[in-house]
C-alpha cells in the first residue's frame, strides 16, 4: 500500500506542474489542460527523489532563475550582434574546469544553466571536471570566472 506522505507529495507536485503546463502553454481549453493533467500526473508519479546529501534553498533558487534569465537576455542580445555582424568574431573554444559544486542536482543544474546560456553549450560534466564549448572569448571568460557556479552553489549551500 501506499503511504500517505508520498501520495500527498506526489499530488502536490503534480499541481505545481499543471499550473505550470497551463500557465506556460499559452492555451485556456481543455484539451491543453487535460494533457497537462495526464502529463503532471505521470510526471509526478515517476519523479524520484535524488539523495545525493545536498540542501536546498528554494528562495535563492528562485532568486537564481530571475538572474539566469537576465544572464540568458544578455548573452542572446551579445549572440545576435555577432553572428548579425559581418566579420562574425567567432572562436569557438572547447573550455575544461572543475565545476565548483558537488553534488548530482547541483551539476545537472549547472550543465543545463549552462546551455540555457546563448554562446556556451555543455559537453559534459561530472565530479571532476566540466567541459564546455563556448562561441567566442567573453562567453569563454564568463565560463571561467565561474561565477554561474557559484551562483548554484549558493543555491545548495556550498559556499566556501
Amino acid at each position: 500500500m501506499i503511504a500517505r506522505r508520498p501520495v500527498r507529495k506526489v499530488v502536490l507536485y503534480a499541481m505545481v506542474l499543471t499550473a505550470t503546463w497551463y500557465a506556460l502553454s499559452g492555451r485556456f481549453d481543455l484539451l491543453h489542460f487535460g494533457t497537462g493533467v495526464v502529463t503532471a500526473v505521470v510526471v509526478a508519479m515517476r519523479a524520484r527523489s535524488v539523495a545525493d546529501g545536498t540542501r536546498f534553498y528554494p528562495v535563492r533558487f528562485l532568486l537564481f532563475v530571475f538572474w539566469l534569465t537576465g544572464q540568458v537576455l544578455m548573452s542572446n542580445l551579445r549572440v545576435a550582434r555577432i553572428i548579425l555582424s559581418r566579420q562574425m568574431p567567432i572562436t569557438p573554444t572547447l573550455v575544461r574546469k572543475p565545476p565548483q559544486v558537488e553534488g548530482d542536482r547541483a551539476l545537472a543544474m549547472l550543465g543545463t544553466s549552462t546551455t540555457l546560456t546563448p554562446g556556451t553549450l555543455t559537453v559534459d560534466v561530472d565530479q571532476d571536471e566540466m567541459l564546455v564549448h563556448a562561441l567566442d572569448p567573453r562567453s569563454v571568460d564568463e565560463v571561467r570566472c565561474g561565477l554561474m557556479a557559484r551562483r548554484i552553489a549558493h543555491v545548495f549551500g556550498q559556499e566556501t
